[in-house]
């Protein structure tokens, strides 16, 4: 009987034990839910100190500190915008619990047995900016204000002028934006450059320069053909184009070449020729190019490509350039013989025939292609001659060659209206068909200018009879045009006449 009295007696004191202990657990639990917690010295949240801070302090001064306006720079102004206007966002509270979460980390037993942790906690910036809205705050509010756009160039009616593009600037969005976002995902950071770009104008395109070389074709009055070569030796842009009493027509159009198939000739005998050229070669080919002496080429190709078959082996090497409908078909002296003859693309079209000679014929975009190759060959000793015929024609050669191009002429064309800065080295062709008749004037020119290079051959033809002086007009109304298109800076003036 006393044994389970007993029995009884220690049930009871340990169920008082064990609802004492659960009492004490509850009230503790309680007590550390109540708790405020302290994040140690040297803790920092995104990349804020927060030490000796509880989790109320350590909200607000994060949120202090990533509220702080960004002053953006940009040139000698500034200007102050919130980090939400710049698409800045970040979830403050919830990187403070996870600062918490690590101070608590074994929660309420490690806090019970004093296993919590005292050393400091560091919890990563987590934000985000979003780029839509930061680079529509650029575009809408910042580049307005402090920016402005260039004026396009614009050919002046009337004239060979253009008006010049007025200069103007425009943010580096991207690299703005970059900035920007490194001075929001910074506590340290509250301010960023917005760097403006200057802008030098636009350019005119090349077919608003075709549509003002039309223009001043109608402007001179000039009802015959004009065909227009043009190319840019900076940047490879070109244009092409034919008009027949204001009609347009398809260019590339087989012209009697007159003296300027020497061009060719001169390639001819680049190939064949040793360097250094004698004194009598030279001179021959001065005398070829400058004052268009039909002997002298005639001797150069019988003395130095074959005597028999030198025209054709021009027109030969011509081929093997690529260029079909440039040929020459017999030497120049009265009565020599037609040696072939030639079928072209050009002078096989039956929409335009000028009816050119049977014995010598070239098109402006090939005359304009010899001339680049030759061009390319002296400045960089490369370019189409240097790789159709390797080994065979030199630097040195090619800049012989432009050097007696350069040489004064009898009459001038393409320079007739350019400046003094602009050097021509050009070859002209013109001569009477087999009728009588004058009716063709051809210039074919590197032209050197400050602006940039250029190739630029033109063409003027009329069926009936060119007046020379209306051809030369013509030409030299277009040729400073051209210079013009190149040097907005430094542009020439026509003088020569007013209408």
């Amino acid at each position: 009987m006393k044994s389970k009295f007993l029995w009884w007696a220690l049930g009871i004191l340990g169920f008082v034990f064990l609802l004492s202990s659960l009492t004490i657990t509850i009230v503790e639990y309680q007590r550390f839910k109540a708790s405020t917690a302290v994040f140690p010295a040297g803790s920092t949240i995104a990349g804020v100190p927060v030490g000796e801070l509880d989790a109320a302090g350590a909200e607000a001064r994060i949120a202090d500190c990533y509220n702080l306006p960004v002053t953006l720079h940009i040139e000698s102004s500034a200007i102050q915008a919130s980090p939400q206007e710049l698409g800045f966002s970040i979830d403050v509270p919830s990187l403070v619990q996870a600062g918490l979460n690590q101070i608590r980390g074994g929660g309420y037993w490690a806090a019970l047995w004093n296993r919590t942790t005292a050393s400091p906690v560091a919890v990563p910036l987590d934000a985000s900016v979003d780029r839509v809205i930061l680079v529509n705050y650029l575009n809408t509010v910042i580049s307005p204000r402090y920016t402005q756009a260039g004026a396009s160039v614009t050919p002046i009616p009337n004239t060979t002028n253009f008006d010049p593009s007025a200069s103007g600037n425009h943010l580096d969005v991207d690299s703005a934006a970059a900035n920007i976002e490194t001075a929001l995902l910074s506590p340290d950071i509250h301010e960023a450059d917005v760097p403006v770009v200057d802008d030098s104008g636009d350019t005119a395109s090349y077919a608003s320069l075709e549509a003002f070389l039309r223009h001043n074709i109608d402007w001179v009055g000039f009802d015959g053909l004009v065909e227009v070569y043009l190319k840019s030796l900076a940047d490879g842009q070109s244009l092409h184009f034919a008009v027949w009493d204001g009609e347009t027509v398809s260019p590339d159009i087989a012209y009697s070449g007159f003296s300027t198939i020497k061009i060719p000739i001169s390639i001819s005998l680049m190939r064949r020729l040793d360097e250094p050229y004698s004194d009598t070669v030279i001179n021959l080919m001065e005398e070829m190019i400058v004052n268009s002496e039909n002997t002298a080429a005639d001797t150069l190709m019988a003395y130095y490509i074959d005597e028999t078959r030198g025209p054709l082996i021009v027109s030969e090497d011509m081929a093997a350039l690529g260029l079909e409908n440039t040929f020459l078909a017999g030497y120049f002296y009265t009565g020599a013989p037609l040696l072939q003859l030639f079928a072209t693309p050009a002078n096989s079209r039956t929409d335009i025939d000028l009816d050119p000679d049977s014995y010598n014929q070239v098109t402006l975009s090939e005359l304009g292609k010899l001339l680049e190759g030759i061009y390319n060959c002296a400045e960089n000793n490369s370019g189409l001659l240097n790789e159709t015929f390797p080994g065979e024609i030199t630097q040195p050669e090619c800049r012989l060659t432009i050097d007696i191009l350069t040489l004064p002429k009898p009459l001038q064309f393409i320079m007739t209206s350019l400046p003094p800065d602009a050097t021509v080295a050009d070859k002209y062709g013109y001569g009477l068909d087999m009728d009588g008749i004058f009716r063709t004037i051809t210039d074919n020119a590197i032209v050197y200018t400050p602006g940039g290079d250029f190739i630029l051959s033109v063409a003027v033809y009329d069926p009936d009879w060119l007046n020379a002086t209306d051809g030369q007009r013509v030409i030299g109304r277009l040729s400073q045009t051209v210079y013009n298109f190149f040097n907005l800076e430094n542009q020439a003036y026509w003088w020569f006449d007013t209408q």
